[in-house]
């Protein structure tokens, strides 16, 4: 891997959503992550020896599915609201079941007013920005499972 590959993996980093990205390639593992203000580069990937790699037969653990969760995301920079206005009831809350499409909060920017819609049905487990707070677009705002 070299410089301006590591350059332009991090001028993608900058101008997409997502918050980290780890890539191998050619025995090198790198990893960036947004907001610390560094990259961490590793030595060449150590290879396991088939005793660490070999699976466990299905009787050492007991398979039990994980659920799947989805992060709803911020559309736009703006100002996070979880009501239609103060004093009125949160259009959500934890634990609350929701359908896909169903709007879930809003984002105000320039005194538009844009709404965030759940990607899919699901239930909030997690409320993930206080109302009022600044956000970015793709900032994650609640966690669906």
């Amino acid at each position: 891997m070299d410089i301006p590959r590591i350059q332009h993996l991090i001028d993608l980093l900058a101008r997409s959503p997502i918050d980290e990205l780890e890539i191998e390639e050619s025995g090198w593992k790198i990893r960036l992550t947004r907001g610390t203000g560094s990259a961490a580069m590793t030595s060449p990937v150590t290879q396991l020896t088939p005793s660490e790699t070999t699976p466990r037969k299905a009787t050492d653990t007991a398979a039990v599915p994980q659920p799947v969760e989805q992060v709803i995301p911020s559309p736009t920079y703006g100002v996070f609201h979880i009501s239609s206005s103060p004093g009125t009831p949160a259009y959500v809350k934890i634990g609350d079941v929701v359908e896909a499409g169903q709007q879930v909060g809003l984002v105000e920017a320039m005194k538009v007013f844009n709404a965030v819609k759940a990607p899919q049905s699901g239930r909030i487990t997690e409320i993930l920005v206080e109302d009022g707070a600044e956000v970015e677009a793709g900032t994650p705002l609640f966690r669906l499972a």
